[in-house]
C-alpha cells in the first residue's frame, strides 16, 4: 500500500518576500491584478508537482516544485514571485532555493541539503492550451515540460465530525474522496467517491456510494447491524477562503458546510510513496 505523505508541510518558505523580489515592487494582490488567479493551482506532469499560492501576507506568489528523483527521495525548489502585468508571468528576481531531500518513511523525517543562489532568472507562464511552462535559466530543468493543472483541492479537511481526505489519484484529471461523518461513538456514515477535476468550472465532479457503519461497544463492525448504502453523486468547489463547499448533491446532508483545509499531518500537499 502507499503511503500518504505531506511534503509541503515539512518544507517551508524560508525567503522573505523582500530578500526575492529586492527592488520590484509587489504587485502580486489578486485584488490589483486578477490575472494572476490562473496561476492559483496545483500542477502536474509525470513525477513533478508544482503548488503556486497567493502569499497575502508579505506581498507575491509562494511557489514550491516537487520533483520525485526515487522511491523516497526528491528535489525541491522554492521561489517568491512578483506578477509582470505586461507579459503575464510569474516571475523570481534572482534568488531561488533548491533542495535535495529524503524522505524517512518510518519516522516522517526529511533530511535534505540546501542550495541558495542570488543570480538565478526564473519565469512561469501559461500557454494557450490552459499549460503552465517553467523557464529558468539557473535551473536547467523542465525545459521542455509542460504541467496541467489540477486545482487545489488536494488534502484533509475538517468540518465538526467530518473528515475529508481528498486526494489525486496520480494519473489525468482524476480524483479519490473519502468523507468520514461519525453520527455517534457507535454510528459513522461514510461517503467513497472518485470522478474528474473540471478545469472550466475548477470543480471536482464526483460519483460513489454512501454507507453507515454500526460499531460495538469494543470498536468491532457490527455486521449483524442493518449497513444502509445508496449511490451519490457531488460537484466539490473551493470558496475564497480556502474551504471546500459542496454546491451540488444529491445528498443534501454534505450540502451547506464549510470544509476547512487542516495543515496537520497530512497536510495540503499530498503526495504518494
Amino acid at each position: 500500500m502507499k503511503k500518504i505523505i505531506a511534503i509541503l508541510t515539512a518544507l517551508c518558505l524560508i525567503l522573505t518576500a523582500a530578500a526575492l523580489a529586492e527592488g520590484a515592487e509587489e504587485k502580486a494582490y489578486w485584488e490589483e491584478h486578477p490575472g494572476v488567479l490562473a496561476f492559483d493551482s496545483y500542477w502536474v506532469s509525470g513525477d513533478a508537482q508544482i503548488r503556486i499560492e497567493g502569499n497575502h501576507t508579505d506581498g507575491g506568489y509562494e511557489m514550491l516544485v516537487v520533483e520525485m528523483t526515487g522511491e523516497n527521495t526528491f528535489n525541491s525548489w522554492e521561489y517568491l514571485l512578483t506578477y509582470d502585468e505586461e507579459t503575464k508571468n510569474l516571475v523570481a528576481d534572482k534568488t531561488g532555493m533548491k533542495s535535495a531531500n529524503t524522505f524517512d518513511k518510518e519516522t516522517g523525517d526529511i533530511t535534505n541539503s540546501v542550495y541558495e543562489y542570488e543570480d538565478g532568472s526564473a519565469r512561469f507562464f501559461i500557454n494557450a492550451d490552459g499549460q503552465l511552462s517553467w523557464d529558468d535559466e539557473k535551473e536547467d530543468t523542465f525545459q521542455a515540460t509542460v504541467f496541467n493543472r489540477i486545482g487545489m483541492f488536494p488534502g484533509r479537511y475538517m468540518y465538526d465530525r467530518a473528515q475529508l481526505k481528498v486526494n489525486w489519484a496520480g494519473e489525468d484529471l482524476i480524483y479519490d474522496v473519502n468523507l468520514e461523518w461519525a453520527d455517534s461513538a457507535f454510528e459513522t456514515w461514510d461517503w467513497s467517491l472518485s470522478g474528474n477535476y473540471d478545469p472550466a468550472t475548477d470543480t471536482l465532479v464526483l460519483r460513489g456510494t454512501k454507507r453507515m457503519y454500526t460499531y460495538k461497544e469494543d470498536g468491532e463492525l457490527d455486521l449483524d447491524a442493518d449497513q444502509h448504502e445508496e449511490e451519490v453523486s457531488a460537484v466539490f468547489a473551493i470558496d475564497d477562503e480556502g474551504c471546500i463547499v459542496i454546491p451540488e448533491s444529491t445528498d443534501p446532508g454534505i450540502m451547506g458546510y464549510q470544509y476547512e483545509p487542516d495543515h496537520g499531518i497530512y497536510g495540503m500537499w499530498m503526495w504518494e510513496f
